[in-house]
């Protein structure tokens, strides 16, 4: 009997850790928002967010309505008349302790995540925003790290001044305004490579919000913008150094401090009618949060695809003042020429007249 007991005992237990891990994995995976208007709002949900529903989310924060109904209702908007100006998401690749210790950043609202998407579809939401305000300039970007390459998507052609190379964004590391002087990084040392990698990533975040800073005439579409960075860093930091090791503790330190500077950042830029959005998935479960092709990539999309040649905004404008200036010169020439052909030597033409004037008096 004390046996069974025992047996009994045990397999409660084990199965108590086992919900314990399932919680810790769940809990690692979160969204955390941590700001919004004062008209957007967000309700306590227990049920988890999946995440092919985030790109549907993220455009109703930003009053777009979709085709596609959303079950998840921790989602409140609370004003018809107004929408916010822009939206932030920063997905963070986190590792197994992160559930336990989990980043302490300012939020107004923390929902878990249900991976039922191998990534987040940014490129997707874009498109959406794309077709929706095609007759305006939205500011859509997504930047992240690639094969060792900081990748910057977007229209805007003052983004490709960034550092793109691992060389070049250690080299902006040793400014003076840069993330590594202005922010704690306490045992995190930019020498070595997975160190380096994280603060680069957060470093191209602060050179976007600064670009922007320095180009206010980005900000001045009536259409919503939209920002997405990925940060996977801390997780090679982890499989660097070990989840409780102080690089660890110290690169999530930097994390938070990092997103709450920057969260102010653009609340400033958008004079608080943004909405900013952090998601923390786990890696162990084989999950990519961001499709991306480096910028030294060849696009090889339009390969024998029969598309014709991309042609500049200003084309139709130039075209038809070539042509109309075309053809109001070949009407002038040939009636030049018509009444040249047609000319009588002796009446319309001031040469023979005063030559044969001139004849007579000699």
């Amino acid at each position: 009997m004390s046996v069974k007991m025992a047996d009994k005992e045990r397999s409660i237990s084990l199965f108590q850790l086992f919900m314990l891990v399932i919680i810790g994995v769940c809990h690692a995976q979160e969204l955390v928002v941590t700001h919004a208007p004062s008209y957007v709002t967000f309700q306590e949900q227990r049920k988890a967010l999946p995440t092919s529903d985030v790109p549907n989310v993220i455009t109703h924060t930003l009053g777009i309505q979709t085709d596609r109904d959303i079950t998840w209702d921790g989602l409140a908007q609370s004003s018809l008349f107004k929408r916010p100006k822009a939206n932030v998401l920063v997905s963070i690749v986190g590792h197994s302790d992160l559930g336990k210790k989990p980043l302490a950043v300012k939020n107004l609202a923390r929902f878990p995540i249900k991976m039922d998407d191998p990534m987040v579809d940014i490129a997707s939401l874009m498109n959406t925003l794309q077709g929706t305000f095609f007759d305006q300039s939205p500011l859509l970007l997504d930047a992240g790290l690639d094969n060792n390459f900081f990748d910057v998507h977007s229209d805007f052609d003052v983004f490709r001044k960034l550092p793109d190379t691992m060389r070049k964004m250690a080299d902006r590391l040793l400014d003076s305004d840069s993330v590594q002087q202005r922010h704690t990084t306490g045992t995190l040392n930019s020498s070595r490579p997975s160190d380096l990698k994280l603060m680069g990533e957060l470093q191209l975040i602060q050179d976007v919000i600064n670009t922007v800073s320095n180009s206010p005439d980005m900000l001045k579409s009536k259409s919503p913008d939209l920002f997405s960075f990925t940060i996977t860093g801390l997780n090679d930091i982890v499989k660097k150094h070990g989840g409780k090791s102080p690089q660890a503790d110290d690169a999530q330190r930097l994390i938070s401090d990092f997103i709450t500077k920057m969260t102010d950042d653009f609340r400033k830029l958008y004079k608080d009618n943004v909405v900013v959005e952090v998601l923390t998935v786990n890696p162990g479960l084989g999950i990519y949060v961001r499709k991306t092709r480096s910028l030294m990539a060849v696009d090889d999309s339009n390969v024998n695809i029969n598309l014709s040649k991309d042609y500049d905004e200003n084309y139709p404008a130039i075209f038809n003042i070539i042509l109309w200036l075309m053809i109001v010169m070949f009407v002038v020439i040939f009636g030049v020429s018509y009444g040249m052909w047609n000319i009588d030597p002796g009446r319309d033409s001031i040469i023979y007249r005063m030559t044969t004037t001139r004849l007579k008096k000699d």
